[in-house]
């Protein structure tokens, strides 16, 4: 049987909660998560129609991308937004979970979709970094040494650019004591121990620093492991907003804003168009309300920035920075990441997902 917490935890992989922002509000935020799940819709944002065809397929577990509860609630209206979709969950026992800031921060996540919706060609590249390394450093029997490394490769640690097992190794000697109540893999308890030992050094990203160090606890032969685990600079690879690729060919800035809506299925605005005469070949997305990125985006060498939710004054600061930008639209540039998400998530539970009809 699977369970809601099962979903949330396999849901939670893809868009780790720590890459959401402060303001944001992820994870569970109606249900019990020791209740079955036996099937999962996953939809944009929290409508009346999204719950109407949870009813119809037997739904028992929405995973949006917007919050239900987005901001801290006062009271419980029943007669409107949001308590009556709260009260309406609750009444038909249905889960709702949101992946919100963390699955547009996530690799694989929203603006990926997006490129790729767009059939931007790779590989791309990250427009504002997100998220934190840490330096996990264990250590471990020389004997034990590659099993660990293993160990910890299938966590998501020691991954730099297209390598993955990255560690480094020295080797000392570790000293312990244990008393009458220990059973020490090497030497006795009651006295004094120097062993050799291997110093195994690996970055992991912050996120996973606990599927991590539960790798160590399972593989360590020690009954008490002892590591380390330490900031350094860096981000996670493929973390961040917004992604840069390249059209296959390149075109024009009318013809690239006909490209956009042919391909996400949507009108579109051109909003800067700094230079007419010049081709479209490298650009950035960013799905949803991606106006404060513009800097970025323009920093990024792109030639064309898509987005949506662009004010008059996004519109000024883009052409005074020389970049093309298209508003598509928020809900238009979030829903090609909709069926990545649940094929994704189907690949880890054992129910079914399935992406809701309703395209807002």
């Amino acid at each position: 049987m699977t369970l809601v917490r099962d979903v949330i935890k396999a849901a939670e992989a893809l868009a780790p909660a720590s890459l959401a922002e402060d303001w944001d509000n992820v994870g569970l935020q109606v249900g019990d998560p020791a209740a079955e799940a036996t099937r999962v819709l996953v939809a944009l944002t929290p409508l009346p129609e999204v719950f109407e065809e949870a009813e119809e397929t037997g739904a028992d577990l929405l995973l949006f991308h917007h919050p239900l509860i987005f901001r801290p609630l006062k009271g419980v209206n029943t007669a409107s937004y949001p308590g009556d979709l709260v009260a309406r969950a609750i009444r038909g026992n249905v889960a709702v979970h949101a992946a919100h800031t963390n699955y547009d921060a996530a690799p694989g996540g929203v603006s990926v979709a997006l490129a790729e919706a767009l059939g931007l060609v790779g590989p791309l590249e990250v427009v504002v970094p997100k998220g934190s390394m840490k330096k996990l450093v264990v250590f471990v029997p020389e004997e034990y040494a590659d099993g660990m490394a293993d160990a910890l490769a299938e966590a998501g640690a020691g991954v730099i650019g297209d390598y993955t097992h990255c560690t480094f190794r020295s080797q000392g000697t570790g000293t312990f004591f244990g008393d009458e109540e220990t059973d020490p893999y090497a030497g006795e308890r009651g006295r004094l121990e120097r062993v050799r030992e291997l110093r195994l050094e690996t970055l992991v990203p912050a996120h996973l620093v606990r599927r991590a160090v539960a790798a160590i606890r399972a593989s360590h032969p020690y009954e008490e492991p002892a590591f380390d685990v330490y900031p350094v600079d860096g981000h996670p690879e493929g973390c961040g907003y917004g992604r840069v690729g390249r059209l296959p060919e390149p075109l024009p800035p009318e013809e690239f804003a006909g490209h956009v809506s042919d391909s996400l299925g949507f009108p579109v605005r051109l909003v800067s168009d700094p230079a007419p005469e010049r081709s479209v070949e490298r650009v950035a997305v960013l799905g949803g309300s991606g106006g404060s990125f513009i800097g970025q985006a323009a920093s990024s060498g792109a030639d064309a920035y898509v987005t949506g939710d662009l004010s008059y004054h996004d519109a000024l600061l883009a052409e005074s920075l020389g970049i093309i930008a298209v508003d598509a639209g928020h809900a238009p540039t979030e829903l090609p990441s909709l069926a990545p998400l649940a094929r994704r998530l189907a690949e880890r539970v054992d129910v079914t997902v399935s992406v809701s009809r309703v395209r807002r």
